[in-house]
């Protein structure tokens, strides 16, 4: 591999997204690849914004683009797939939650694949906090649920069929400009990977050793959140189903 684009969508991560940001550049810049770092603000309330700001001054080869308002990750990572250069596209969320196997995806990336995903439902993947609380137990069964329905409706079950772990990669086919994307926060990951496997691509999966996070931006208990993941989900589903 020669060059990659790294996506890193981010909101509110005011207190760790310098530290991040520098920890993934010293990695890229130890592989001697041309590389670029595109960061969303996807409108950040706290002073995200003023620290991105200040690594895009230090670091050239970061772009960012502002989100003024919170319009979600998906159209988040839309609007930077439009602006990056290079053919190779690493997606990972701001907090790095798979950096220990950040090296085996680009890794597996160079070489004859086009689609590489963390799998927390691979057979050698293994859940760390296993004694989990009531709100992590209902997002660990909601994430299989959602698993089950991408695979008894598109069916999509690569490995497993786990799509929104939060680091991936893959190589711009001939095709993806044509891609039709429908989703805007939360399964544009899911709508890349059923066109790949459409297209007959390769996919490498990376077992993980994960945990299930004790709070999220998503609220479980919100009956009008599930029902926004859910009436976009289907969205989803009905747009790749034509």
């Amino acid at each position: 591999m020669k060059s990659v684009s790294l996506i890193i969508p981010t909101f509110n991560d005011e207190k760790t997204i310098e530290k991040k940001v520098f920890i993934i550049l010293k990695k890229l810049e130890k592989k001697q690849i041309k590389f670029e770092i595109v960061i969303i603000n996807d409108g950040s309330t706290d002073g995200t914004l003023r620290k991105l700001k200040k690594i895009k001054l230090e670091n050239n080869c970061v772009k960012l683009i502002d989100n003024k308002i919170n319009l979600g990750k998906s159209y988040s990572v839309r609007k930077a797939l439009k602006i990056t250069k290079y053919n190779n596209i690493i997606i990972s969320d701001s907090d790095l939650p798979y950096l220990e196997v950040f090296d085996k995806v680009l890794f597996q990336l160079s070489k004859n694949y086009d689609f590489v995903f963390v799998n927390r439902r691979h057979s050698k993947s293994k859940l760390k906090n296993t004694n989990l609380n009531l709100y992590q137990l209902s997002r660990y069964f909601l994430g299989n649920l959602v698993g089950l329905i991408f695979k008894v409706l598109l069916n999509l079950n690569i490995d497993g069929g786990d799509t929104q772990a939060g680091l991936k990669g893959f190589k711009k086919i001939k095709q993806f400009n044509k891609l039709k994307f429908v989703s805007k926060k939360f399964f544009l990951d899911l709508e890349i990977m059923y066109y790949y496997k459409k297209y007959n691509k390769k996919f490498f999966s990376v077992p993980v050793k994960y945990t299930v996070p004790v709070s999220s931006t998503i609220k479980i208990f919100s009956l009008k959140k599930n029902l926004v993941i859910f009436f976009e989900l289907f969205k989803v589903i009905q747009n790749l189903k034509k």
